[in-house]
């Protein structure tokens, strides 16, 4: 699991850097109304993705994390559904596009991001996260995003090129895509994708409705705010929404693929007891909060700076929008773990009214909060999204008996954060960079006089200490 999670780790890494260094440059390139239109198409699309992909991934990498013999029909069946899927969202959002948007340049960079909707169907990522062998998972993540910067640095310099933004970015999906099916295919042979009834996707679709429900309620509040602010604003006002936008997203990636790497392990715990269970979610969300509280903190404290030095004059406006909208990464983080925590355990179907509630109230409450409070206000109506969505969670998994005991993770992040505030802020007088490598270095330290990470959570995240089918050591 530490293998995979490094690999990945490193990957997003690349890819985290390589895309702020594109979103900083398209910021300043295209301005704010252009960086705003961009940013709203992608989002439209985004979500849209996340309907093809998201739940029968997810089910699919459960499935094949418990019986391998099944990778074969398995993605035969995948690869079906998510085409037809594909082809049917693509179509509608063309037709969409053509009725509502005014401008040509705005429909074709609308249809051009909808292409993804077609790369992201053939994708075949699932198979190998369910085998925890993602090293070639990881080499495609940062071709697709090297590709995607090459061509917006070669072609894309100023708005007149706005089309060229997501033509580059399919073009990276689809070859790092490619790389994927390479390997599968040498090892498992060329697809034959089928819709033909058969008891296994008659089974496999009722196991991943609920799933599906889940992601894609997942992926409804992670971008309905940024689509609900572009409804109802002008091109400049969700250029400004979308800057500290996009680095709370990137924040939430590694959240993601922390998931992804865990939840292998976290299918096979359903077998265990559930205090078993309890000690291993209790590890996982310490290790979160260790890292998601003092990072929400820092990014609250020097906003105001990191706005001015990472973006340009016309973005500064926005460091309130950072400074209240980075506490939705633990609080989306912390949500979505107990969801897929669900997930793993066969439970799925429990959370799914809940979430979807959630999910279905978030528009209308970011609608009235922005229509009330500005653009601050649709950062708010998440943050109390995630908070209901954290004590939903809590409450499913104390229902199952398998809930974390919360109370023991925000003590020392919280005590260790608070200590680091004084140096940021002296620090930031000199350079944000500054204050921000002070303030890890205090945090550290303070971390460590506190008690820090506990030896054993390090031993149950490396699988040192394997919790057997009766909870025992």
């Amino acid at each position: 699991m530490a293998t995979n999670f490094a690999a990945l780790s490193v990957a997003e890494v690349t890819c985290r850097g390589i895309s702020v260094a594109v979103t900083l440059y398209l910021a300043q390139a295209l301005g704010a109304t252009g960086f705003g239109r961009i940013e709203f198409a992608f989002n439209i699309v985004f979500w849209l993705v996340l309907l093809v992909r998201e739940g029968l991934e997810v089910i699919a990498a459960r499935e094949i994390a418990r019986h391998p013999q099944l990778i074969r029909p398995l993605v035969n069946h995948v690869l079906a559904v998510r085409s037809v899927l594909a082809l049917g969202l693509l179509a509608g959002l063309v037709t969409v596009g053509m009725i509502s948007l005014s401008h040509a340049v705005d429909r074709a960079v609308l249809a051009l991001y909808g292409l993804m909707l077609l790369t992201t169907a053939l994708g075949l990522d699932f198979v190998f996260r369910g085998l925890e062998r993602v090293g070639i998972v990881a080499i495609s993540l940062v071709v697709r995003t090297s590709l995607y910067a090459l061509g917006v640095a070669l072609w894309v310099s100023d708005a007149s090129r706005i089309v060229w933004v997501p033509g580059c970015l399919v073009a990276g999906e689809a070859c790092g895509i490619a790389l994927v099916w390479g390997r599968y295919v040498r090892k498992f042979g060329l697809p034959r994708p089928t819709l033909r009834g058969s008891r296994s996707l008659r089974v496999f679709l009722r196991r991943g409705k609920p799933v599906y429900l889940i992601q894609v309620s997942q992926a409804l509040i992670g971008s309905v705010d940024l689509l609900v602010v572009g409804l109802l604003s002008r091109w400049a006002d969700v250029g400004l929404y979308s800057a500290p936008h996009r680095m709370v997203t990137a924040v939430l990636t590694f959240g993601m693929i922390f998931q992804q790497v865990v939840f292998p392990s976290l299918a096979r715990s359903w077998r265990d007891t559930p205090a078993a269970c309890r000690r291993s979610l209790d590890a996982l969300v310490r290790v979160l909060m260790l890292g998601l509280v003092p990072l929400a903190v820092g990014a609250t404290v020097l906003a105001g700076p990191l706005m001015r030095y990472l973006f340009h004059t016309e973005y500064s406006g926005a460091a309130l929008l950072l400074a209240v909208g980075v506490w939705r990464a633990p609080l989306l983080t912390l949500a979505f773990l107990y969801q897929t925590t669900l997930i793993a355990l066969n439970r799925e179907a429990v959370g799914v009214r809940l979430l979807m509630a959630g999910a279905i109230g978030s528009a209308p409450l970011v609608a009235a909060l922005r229509l009330a409070f500005g653009l601050l206000g649709g950062v708010v109506a998440i943050l109390l999204t995630g908070l209901a969505l954290v004590a939903a969670g809590y409450g499913r998994l104390a229902h199952e008996g398998r809930q974390p005991s919360w109370h023991h993770h925000l003590g020392h992040p919280i005590a260790a954060s608070m200590a680091m505030v004084p140096p940021c802020l002296l620090l930031v007088r000199f350079h944000v960079l500054a204050a921000a490598a002070g303030g890890v270095v205090v945090y550290l330290l303070a971390l460590a006089a506190l008690g820090g990470l506990r030896r054993e959570d390090l031993r149950t995240i490396l699988g040192r200490e394997p919790v057997g089918p009766l909870g025992g050591r």
